[in-house]
């Protein structure tokens, strides 16, 4: 996985101090690299007040990723397992659904695939655009993006319709809002138009790493390699939601409500329930994707980063605002997993 670290391009890294003046500078620099470096030491020190945690979850590539490695009889398994995780936590999800996941291979529209969405609606969870075919707006025209997203919603709409809800939510895939400012507005004002709102993400990670390698080893019916990735897997999630929480100290000052960004997978039909478990113990509360946006935090402004990389809204704050990239050390990384799981 990439870290936000590596993926700033030149853009974003410090000017060269001129000569004149250079020793001077250079010790305030030094000077404030230390203040930062002792902030974060006492940020990461402190303990979370459970009344803090506060999470809106949201499922990214429904019905089911990763795409092709399941049977429908394995999608219709793991949507009820993971539905039934999300229910029994009574946690309001938002499930972002890729529309050409309802397809067969031949194209058509498949009903059977269709119903996987009407069980996230019986459940009582929120569904949302997360375009048809899940495009990059930093790959394809901005034109060619915006009637992806129109096509994606040909199914959804008229099911959360019917079931007396509204489609208003959109994710951008791959989390790539453009790479440039006028491209920025021109997709928002798009979404505004349409009557979508913006998806954010606070709690990025790598979980996707992990989602592909245990779908493999679900449809391969390897037990033990299903084992040791679930279990790294909650290990992992769990250093990257406090270091998250965190980055929300440095960067915004405070803790605030966050939201995270998991997949339909597998993987978390089976290991989110110890997940979702081991976040409660901690003192995690479950939010809507609405509550989550009322603080005043998701206000702030996002255009400063044109970026290659799609990265979380904090260290898309930071970067507007310019602060600081060391603040943004100790990012938790996902393992070799190929490594991880020989015997």
């Amino acid at each position: 996985m990439w870290s936000t670290l590596e993926l700033l391009d030149s853009r974003q890294k410090r000017p060269n101090w001129k000569a004149n003046g250079l020793m001077k500078k250079q010790w305030l620099h030094r000077l404030k690299h230390s203040a930062i470096a002792l902030a974060t030491i006492l940020v990461l020190a402190a303990p979370l007040c459970a009344e803090d945690l506060q999470i809106a979850v949201t499922i990214d590539d429904l019905p089911i990723g990763p795409p092709g490695k399941h049977s429908l009889a394995q999608q219709q398994l793991i949507t009820s397992q993971l539905l039934k995780v999300l229910v029994d936590h009574q946690v309001p999800a938002v499930g972002f659904v890729n529309e050409s996941k309802l397809e067969d291979e031949n194209g058509v529209v498949d009903p059977a695939r269709v119903a996987l969405l009407q069980q996230w609606l019986d459940a009582d969870m929120e569904l949302g655009n997360h375009g048809y075919d899940h495009l990059s707006l930093h790959r394809v025209d901005p034109e060619l993006w915006m009637a992806d997203i129109v096509k994606g919603e040909q199914q959804t709409r008229p099911l959360v319709e019917q079931a007396g809800g509204e489609l208003r939510w959109f994710r951008h895939p791959f989390l790539h809002i453009g790479r440039s400012t006028e491209v920025q507005t021109k997709a928002r004002t798009f979404l505004n138009g349409h009557g979508y709102r913006i998806a954010p993400v606070t709690i990025d990670n790598g979980e996707w790493m992990y989602g592909g390698a245990y779908a493999d080893a679900y449809v391969a019916g390897d037990q033990s390699a299903m084992q040791i990735l679930g279990d790294d897997y909650v290990r992992y999630m769990l250093e990257v939601v406090s270091y998250y929480q965190n980055q929300a100290e440095l960067i915004v000052g405070q803790t605030i409500p966050q939201v995270l960004l998991i997949h339909a997978y597998a993987l978390n039909a089976h290991y989110l329930d110890r997940l979702l478990t081991a976040l409660q113990q901690d003192g995690a509360q479950w939010i809507t994707l609405d509550q989550a946006l009322e603080h005043p935090a998701y206000q702030r402004r996002v255009d400063g980063y044109t970026g290659a990389g799609g990265i979380t809204w904090l260290h898309r704050w930071s970067i507007t605002e310019k602060m600081d990239p060391s603040i943004y050390a100790g990012e938790p990384e996902v393992p070799d997993l190929e490594q991880l799981v020989q015997p």
